[in-house]
């Protein structure tokens, strides 16, 4: 084709793309009439599905357009149409580097949800707390100066606090854009189905036990004062409540404190899935 043609063909696909969203916003307007109708508006967020059309992007990735583009394209079609559905906010956690988490909540939740930066990551629990429908955005230190996840889930004082939707980044990769490790933390979501990743509170009076590793077991952060260490721990999704508390107390060190927090889809690697594919050719 010449130069011109192929410019009158990209006019053509942008126009089928245009029609394409256009398309996709009306089944929104249908999703919003039908959850109306069974009084379920309140609760929006989706992680899991999300994930899912995450997951396809990638195994139908072909050409020169980067998966990351694809991703920020599509997160910024997801967030978009998700606010229509809702008006919500995401607030971000003030303790972390500013520029690193400006980038990850804009690659992620695009420019039309508004934004506020908090002081730190309980005053980000509070404001989801208080909200029910906001989003929250905290970064994931591996050593934190508060053990702030004991705002999360059933608390001590009896009241549900928010609990974690979602971890970022999803799509793993070297050298990617927004790479700030963090948590998504919501009031409610409309998920049903178990996590691929639980994460539960754990409290011990002594240390942690060095053999979490060979569960799969990952501390995502702790916290060490006086009197132990306080961890936030992320758990393959079919080992129970139950199984976690046997491994612990086999190793001998059964937690004060053993709490279900909320989860997340399974992060894609995709420098893992790269490897393993080259290591199938080889």
């Amino acid at each position: 084709m010449s130069l011109s043609q192929v410019r009158d063909k990209l006019d053509e696909v942008d126009d089928k793309l245009h029609a394409l969203l256009m398309e996709r916003a009306d089944l929104i307007e249908h999703i919003v009439a039908a959850k109306a109708e069974q009084g379920s508006m309140h609760a929006v967020f989706r992680p899991s599905r999300e994930a899912d059309i995450m997951r396809r992007l990638v195994e139908n990735l072909r050409g020169v357009l980067p998966i990351m583009s694809l991703e920020h394209i599509w997160r910024e079609i997801i967030s978009s149409l998700t606010k229509a559905q809702t008006t919500y906010r995401v607030h971000l956690d003030g303790s972390a580097d500013r520029v690193a988490m400006s980038e990850l909540a804009r690659f992620y939740f695009g420019f039309a949800v508004e934004q506020r930066r908090e002081m730190d990551p309980s005053a980000v629990l509070a404001e989801v707390d208080y909200s029910q429908v906001d989003l929250g955005v905290i970064a994931l230190d591996e050593r934190a100066e508060t053990p702030w996840w004991r705002g999360l889930g059933l608390r001590e004082d009896g009241s549900n606090g928010p609990s974690i939707i979602a971890r970022l980044p999803f799509l793993v990769v070297q050298d990617r854009p927004a790479d700030l490790p963090a948590v998504v933390v919501a009031a409610q979501t409309a998920e049903t189905e178990k996590p691929d990743i639980c994460v539960y509170d754990v409290r011990w009076t002594g240390a942690i036990p060095g053999s979490l590793m060979h569960k799969g077991i990952e501390v995502l952060s702790f916290y060490r004062s006086f009197e132990g260490v306080d961890a936030l721990l992320a758990v393959p999704g079919n080992i129970s409540e139950q199984e976690l508390a046997t491994f612990f107390e086999t190793a001998e060190a059964t937690p004060d404190k053993l709490r279900y927090v909320g989860g997340y889809p399974a992060p894609l690697d995709l420098d893992d899935e790269f490897d393993s594919e080259a290591d199938a050719v080889r």
